[in-house]
């Protein structure tokens, strides 16, 4: 196997996962490191991380790794759980990887049965993630305000605690619907930006505002959306999809290999959208439609510095 830094955290250990699993008490710890260019303490934090997702490890009189198979597999059925935006990572890491076709098809089948979140359930998240939403479950249920506590909000740049009443749970999109009591309004929080939920013993009194809205591939929510279509470079493909990667759904291949259609419904003030086209231009996208994102482009350009 040839060494190899041109990819990320990501596909290394996905790497590291296929050459264990294929060749059992194979490799040491140093060889590893050799192997993949870091740090022997770098994959000491690899077998963490596997470690952590629910994989059993262990390993020979001469410290080469491998899996214990049984506990392995029944721990990941019980523990992985991907989030799309995760899902789409890891199918571009696949597709980086050096192996056949039928390789990568046979890996994101099994990332596919690992993704499926219908058939997995709340059950099978693993904690603290799994504590959050249960008692955000309950809170809607029994139709109670909770505090997010520690919320980082990126908006503000600031860490505060949240008083809302949360009435939808989208987990699998790692987001809460939720009505904050101080800013009289229905706000969208991403689950994993806050450290705690904390029950209250204070019933909803703002019901009548609850409204699920919708959520774009830039992970902008409003109901307020305009539909889209881009013409892409190769280039500009994959920086789209390595910084937005819930775009993947929307990228179609077209007559030409070198070019892609994006078409997609996005928030009107095309947030995500305007940063990613003026931050890539030189990489050749091409606006087909709206008009109104042509002038929205044109008016953050004359406001520009230079």
């Amino acid at each position: 196997m040839p060494k190899d830094n041109e990819y990320g955290t990501k596909t290394r250990l996905l790497r590291i996962l296929r050459a264990i699993i294929e060749q059992p008490k194979r490799y040491t710890r140093q060889e590893l490191s050799e192997i993949y260019g870091v740090h022997p303490d770098t994959i000491t934090g690899d077998f963490e991380a596997f470690i952590s997702a629910g994989f059993e490890m262990d390993r020979d009189e001469k410290y080469r790794y491998y899996f214990i198979k049984d506990k392995t597999l029944k721990k990941a059925g019980e523990l992985l759980y991907f989030s799309e935006e995760e899902r789409a990572l890891l199918f571009e890491a696949i597709d980086n990887l050096r192996t056949t076709p039928e390789q990568q098809a046979s890996l994101k089948q099994k990332l596919h049965s690992l993704y499926d979140y219908s058939r997995l359930g709340f059950a099978n998240l693993r904690k603290p993630y799994l504590t959050k939403i249960d008692l955000l479950q309950q809170a809607r249920d029994e139709k109670r305000m909770v505090i997010l506590e520690e919320y980082h909000s990126s908006n503000s740049g600031q860490v505060s605690d949240r008083l809302v009443e949360p009435f939808h749970i989208a987990a699998e999109d790692d987001m809460l619907h939720a009505y904050e009591v101080e800013k009289r309004a229905v706000l969208h929080f991403r689950m994993t930006r806050f450290v705690r939920v904390k029950l209250t013993g204070r019933p909803w009194e703002y019901e009548g505002h609850h409204n699920v809205m919708n959520t774009d591939p830039f992970r902008i929510v409003t109901n307020q959306q305009v539909n889209v279509h881009l013409r892409l470079s190769v280039g500009a493909r994959n920086e789209l999809l390595e910084r937005y990667p819930l775009t993947r759904k929307y990228i179609e291949a077209t007559s030409d290999p070198n070019y892609f259609d994006f078409q997609a419904h996005v928030n009107h003030n095309f947030y995500g959208l305007s940063n990613f086209i003026l931050g890539f231009y030189h990489l050749d996208i091409e606006v087909i439609a709206p008009d109104s994102l042509r002038e929205h482009l044109r008016h953050e350009v004359e406001k520009m510095k230079f």
